[in-house]
Protein backbone atom coordinates (compact mmCIF):
# COMPACT_ATOMS: atom_id res chain seq x y z
CA UNK A 1 0.00 0.00 0.00
CA UNK A 2 1.25 3.10 -1.45
CA UNK A 3 0.50 6.49 0.67
CA UNK A 4 -0.46 9.60 -1.16
CA UNK A 5 1.16 12.65 -0.58
CA UNK A 6 -2.03 14.32 0.28
CA UNK A 7 -2.56 11.60 3.10
CA UNK A 8 0.79 12.18 4.21
CA UNK A 9 -0.07 16.08 4.42
CA UNK A 10 -2.88 15.35 5.97
CA UNK A 11 -1.73 12.93 8.55
CA UNK A 12 1.68 15.25 9.69
CA UNK A 13 -0.85 18.00 10.07
CA UNK A 14 -3.35 15.73 12.40
CA UNK A 15 -0.07 14.75 14.15
CA UNK A 16 1.20 18.25 14.31
CA UNK A 17 -1.95 19.83 15.49
CA UNK A 18 -2.08 16.84 18.26
CA UNK A 19 1.31 17.57 19.49
CA UNK A 20 0.55 21.55 19.93
CA UNK A 21 -2.62 21.02 22.06
CA UNK A 22 -0.61 18.28 24.08
CA UNK A 23 2.29 20.85 24.17
CA UNK A 24 -0.23 23.83 25.14
CA UNK A 25 -1.97 21.83 28.35
CA UNK A 26 0.91 20.52 29.48
CA UNK A 27 2.30 24.30 29.58
CA UNK A 28 -1.24 25.53 30.85
CA UNK A 29 -1.17 22.85 33.44
CA UNK A 30 2.43 23.58 34.84
CA UNK A 31 1.44 27.49 34.78
CA UNK A 32 -1.54 27.00 36.92
CA UNK A 33 0.25 24.25 39.06
CA UNK A 34 2.51 27.30 39.80
CA UNK A 35 0.37 30.11 39.65
CA UNK A 36 -2.38 29.43 41.71
CA UNK A 37 -0.61 29.39 45.08
CA UNK A 38 0.81 33.30 44.40
CA UNK A 39 -2.78 34.18 43.79
CA UNK A 40 -4.68 32.32 46.97
CA UNK A 41 -1.74 34.49 48.75
CA UNK A 42 -2.66 37.61 46.51
CA UNK A 43 -6.37 37.39 47.51
CA UNK A 44 -7.21 37.70 51.74
CA UNK A 45 -10.00 34.64 52.42
CA UNK A 46 -13.28 35.76 53.19
CA UNK A 47 -14.12 36.22 57.05
CA UNK A 48 -17.01 34.81 58.35
CA UNK A 49 -19.30 37.99 59.09
CA UNK A 50 -21.36 35.80 60.99
CA UNK A 51 -19.53 36.00 64.29
CA UNK A 52 -21.89 35.38 66.98
CA UNK A 53 -22.34 37.98 69.92
CA UNK A 54 -23.17 34.61 72.55
CA UNK A 55 -20.88 32.06 72.54
CA UNK A 56 -22.74 28.83 73.99
CA UNK A 57 -21.02 26.10 75.53
CA UNK A 58 -22.06 23.13 77.42
CA UNK A 59 -21.76 23.39 81.07
CA UNK A 60 -20.87 19.47 81.59
CA UNK A 61 -17.65 20.51 79.09
CA UNK A 62 -16.48 22.82 81.92
CA UNK A 63 -16.08 21.03 85.56
CA UNK A 64 -15.80 22.55 88.76
CA UNK A 65 -12.45 23.89 89.33
CA UNK A 66 -11.18 23.58 85.47
CA UNK A 67 -10.99 25.64 82.62
CA UNK A 68 -11.30 26.09 79.05
CA UNK A 69 -9.93 28.21 76.20
CA UNK A 70 -12.66 29.16 73.19
CA UNK A 71 -12.58 31.25 70.40
CA UNK A 72 -15.08 34.18 70.99
CA UNK A 73 -15.10 37.24 68.20
CA UNK A 74 -11.69 36.07 67.08
CA UNK A 75 -10.13 35.89 70.41
CA UNK A 76 -9.04 33.27 72.38
CA UNK A 77 -11.13 33.80 75.69
CA UNK A 78 -10.46 31.02 78.92
CA UNK A 79 -13.63 30.08 80.85
CA UNK A 80 -13.11 28.90 84.17
CA UNK A 81 -15.73 27.21 86.19
CA UNK A 82 -14.80 28.24 89.91
CA UNK A 83 -17.37 25.52 91.51
CA UNK A 84 -19.60 28.87 92.33
CA UNK A 85 -19.27 30.69 89.36
CA UNK A 86 -18.20 31.06 85.70
CA UNK A 87 -15.58 33.64 84.82
CA UNK A 88 -14.32 34.35 81.18
CA UNK A 89 -11.71 36.44 80.48
CA UNK A 90 -9.57 37.17 77.16
CA UNK A 91 -6.63 34.41 77.04
CA UNK A 92 -4.18 36.66 75.78
CA UNK A 93 -1.19 37.90 77.76
CA UNK A 94 -0.84 41.45 77.97
CA UNK A 95 3.14 40.89 78.12
CA UNK A 96 3.93 39.66 74.55
CA UNK A 97 0.69 37.78 73.31
CA UNK A 98 0.88 34.12 74.87
CA UNK A 99 -2.26 32.00 75.49
CA UNK A 100 -3.14 32.07 79.46
CA UNK A 101 -3.92 28.84 80.77
CA UNK A 102 -5.95 28.12 84.60
CA UNK A 103 -3.17 26.48 87.26
CA UNK A 104 -5.76 24.50 89.01
CA UNK A 105 -3.74 24.12 92.14
CA UNK A 106 -2.49 27.77 92.69
CA UNK A 107 -6.28 29.07 91.48
CA UNK A 108 -4.96 31.58 89.22
CA UNK A 109 -4.30 32.07 85.88
CA UNK A 110 -0.64 31.88 84.71
CA UNK A 111 1.18 32.98 81.58
CA UNK A 112 3.53 30.07 79.94
CA UNK A 113 6.44 31.69 78.26
CA UNK A 114 7.30 34.68 81.26
CA UNK A 115 5.38 33.75 84.21
CA UNK A 116 3.01 36.51 84.76
CA UNK A 117 0.12 35.50 87.32
CA UNK A 118 -3.63 37.06 87.01
CA UNK A 119 -6.65 36.69 89.80
CA UNK A 120 -9.82 35.95 88.90
CA UNK A 121 -10.85 39.28 87.67
CA UNK A 122 -7.98 39.77 85.40
CA UNK A 123 -5.58 41.81 87.15
CA UNK A 124 -1.82 41.23 87.35
CA UNK A 125 -0.65 39.49 91.10
CA UNK A 126 3.36 39.26 89.22
CA UNK A 127 5.27 39.18 86.29
CA UNK A 128 5.95 41.33 83.43
CA UNK A 129 2.12 42.10 82.28
CA UNK A 130 1.79 45.89 82.16
CA UNK A 131 -1.44 45.24 82.17
CA UNK A 132 -4.72 43.18 83.08
CA UNK A 133 -6.54 41.06 81.30
CA UNK A 134 -9.90 42.08 79.94
CA UNK A 135 -13.37 40.54 81.41
CA UNK A 136 -16.12 38.92 79.15
CA UNK A 137 -19.60 38.77 79.92
CA UNK A 138 -20.62 34.67 81.50
CA UNK A 139 -23.24 33.33 82.60
CA UNK A 140 -24.76 30.05 82.93
CA UNK A 141 -28.49 29.60 82.06
CA UNK A 142 -30.14 26.04 81.55
CA UNK A 143 -27.31 23.81 81.75
CA UNK A 144 -25.50 26.10 78.97
CA UNK A 145 -22.63 28.58 79.71
CA UNK A 146 -23.37 31.61 78.04
CA UNK A 147 -19.96 33.80 77.08
CA UNK A 148 -20.55 37.15 75.60
CA UNK A 149 -23.43 40.08 75.54
CA UNK A 150 -26.28 37.89 76.36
Amino acid sequence: MDISDTQKSYLTTTRRIFLNIFTGGIIGALLSWFLYPIIRFLIPPQEDSQDPDVVQINAAEIPAGKSKVINYKNTPTIVIHTGQEVIALTAVCTHLGCIVQWDEASQEIVCPCHAAKYDLNGNVKSGPAPKPLTLVKAKVADDKILIGEA
